[in-house]
């Protein structure tokens, strides 16, 4: 097969010791062995295919016995066996031999876990290996009410299109645009969706149900009350003389779709309910895999169980080089949703010079920063309430917010803020996040309480720092030419972890726990941090919040 001291000798030599027989390679240059696999108490023919250069999991496949259930958790339709999640495992490519080995150990386990019924359990979490179909996009919050559409829509080079089922027909529109898709059918009501309390598995027996009747079985079986459910809702969309209708249906574990084609239309009130249901039965029903993209979803999909920034009014003053990537990390945790609103305050004009470490190109050069991060950021998230000021910080109205961001650089912004809502007699949390000299480090403070400590609260009256940043001097460093052009140093990589240190703490007060309301993090080599992260107390000597 190979020369003897090579990898792939060493895997034939081990393949024929455990009763493989190699076969030779397949179309994709992967080697293939015949053998057999035991499992349940019997020996099942097994093809194995390894990939050659040891980056990929092998791929096993079984002969089932005569009378095994025809689903089986962990066993595909043609045999496969699913032992291990691509990424579960760490492939070793200079054992190709000994990895392959493992590989069919595992194998056998499932497989002899899967016939026994040991794993049936694990059908639920494994539902859409068996559940294949058109993808089917679902804009619809779950629970919202309403009559469902489908709208058809895809790209101008391809003639396939793909369903989206919206309960706000505009929103998807300016869903689509931000996709770059051209809209196609609308299919007014045409969809609708069901709540059931059982998660889905799959039926044993012939599946996917290739009509209504065996559908509404499974249904009836998971769940009685989905299922007359379902069958009414059918029964309507056949009566009233449409085509098709698109079936969602909201369980505990995830939402998932089918498609019913209605064998004949039906002129409305030309059959009986028993002719009705005789047609509908016969219909075709076709699964579809729904993929989420309501707002709600794609914002809550990365941390599961955590308070979002959606229903926030946020005031993002500064849209420089902290301001702009942190105006992105917000919409992705759901400022300007749901009643939500962003606005980002800055007057200044983007600089071409400024560009190398700002969150906008070139293309925004010589525009206001609010307004040019305004129009980029609505291009990817096309729903977001965002709004953009271009004027300064004194001249908003800042007291309707449920939380102000001072990413300025501007101390003495901070100072002015805090001493403002003080005289009136008013207080909105502030958070300020700040570049320490020329990327030393980066620093957030958050004040959501009065008697937190603000900005100025940070040093003595003379100014000397009570909680320095780092042990280390700070170096002073300024680059530019002339008086106006001078400007201190540091890389695009600083301010990012400035935006991502104020966007940890943003989150981390809308889930309630907003300590240690200091924090730092050092971000050049040769300094370490000096004043622990912690919650400060407000100074009352202090004459910003103190008076």
């Amino acid at each position: 097969m190979m020369a003897d001291d090579t990898p792939l000798a060493a895997l034939g030599r081990a393949m024929k010791a455990r009763g493989f027989e190699y076969i030779g390679r397949a179309p994709d240059e992967w080697l293939e062995f015949h053998g057999a696999i035991k499992a349940a108490g019997a020996a099942h023919v097994a093809c194995l295919a390894v990939d050659p250069s040891g980056l990929e999991l092998p791929r096993i496949r079984v002969e089932l016995p005569q009378g095994a259930p025809d689903v089986l958790a962990h066993i595909g339709a043609d045999g496969h066996v699913c032992y291990a999640a691509k990424g579960s495992l760490v492939l070793d490519i200079f054992d190709i031999a000994g990895q392959t080995l493992a590989c069919i150990d595992r194998a056998a386990e499932v497989l002899d876990l899967s016939l026994s019924g040991e794993m049936n359990k694990d059908l639920e979490d494994e539902f859409f290996a068996f559940w294949h179909g058109d993808i089917c996009i679902l804009d619809v919050y779950p629970g919202d009410p309403g009559n469902l559409d489908v709208l058809f829509a895809g790209r101008g080079d391809h003639d396939s299109h793909i369903a989206f089922v919206t309960n706000d027909v505009v929103r998807t529109r300016l869903k689509l645009k931000a996709m770059s898709l051209t809209e196609g059918e609308l299919l007014a009501g045409a969809a609708f969706r069901v709540r059931t309390s059982a998660k889905p598995k799959p039926l044993q027996g012939a599946w996917p149900p290739p009509t209504v009747a065996p559908l509404l079985q499974w249904q009836g079986l998971l769940d009685p009350s989905a299922r007359r459910n379902i069958e009414r809702r059918l029964l309507v969309a056949y009566a009233s003389g449409r085509r098709a209708a698109l079936c969602v249906v909201d369980s505990p574990l995830t939402q998932y779709a089918f498609w019913v084609a209605f064998e004949t239309a039906n002129p409305p009130g030309r059959r009986s309910a028993a002719d009705a249901r005789v047609q509908l039965y016969a219909s075709k029903a076709y699964p579809m895999i729904a993929v989420r993209m309501d707002d709600r979803y794609v914002t809550q999909r990365n941390a599961p169980g955590r308070p979002t920034l959606s229903g926030k009014k946020i005031a993002l003053v500064g849209c420089g080089t902290i301001g702009g990537f942190l105006a992105e990390l917000l919409l992705k945790a759901g400022a300007g949703l749901e009643d939500g609103e962003l606005a980002l305050i800055d007057p200044d004009i983007l600089f071409p010079q400024n560009i190398g470490r700002h969150r906008l190109g070139l293309n925004r050069a010589l525009q206001n920063k609010a307004i040019g991060l305004k129009e980029e950021l609505a291009v990817g998230a096309p729903t977001a309430n965002i709004r953009a000021l271009p004027v300064k910080a004194e001249e908003a109205d800042l007291t309707r917010f449920d939380l102000i961001i001072n990413a300025t650089g501007e101390e003495a912004l901070g100072h002015y803020l805090t001493v403002t809502f003080a005289r009136r007699g008013m207080f909105v949390p502030i958070l300020t996040v700040w570049v320490e000299g020329p990327g030393v480090a980066v620093r957030g403070l958050l004040r959501d309480t009065v008697e937190c400590a603000c900005i100025r609260c940070l040093s003595e009256l003379q100014r000397a720092p009570l909680y320095p940043v780092v042990n280390e001097p700070v170096p002073l460093e300024l680059a530019g030419h002339g008086c106006e052009g001078l400007y201190v140093p540091f890389p695009a990589s600083v301010s990012i972890q400035a935006a991502c240190l104020a966007a940890e703490m943003v989150t981390d007060w809308t889930g309630g726990t907003p300590g240690p309301r200091l924090r730092t993090r050092v971000t050049r080599p040769g300094f370490t941090q000096a004043a622990p992260d912690a919650d400060v107390a407000r100074r009352h000597t202090c004459p910003a919040c103190g008076t």
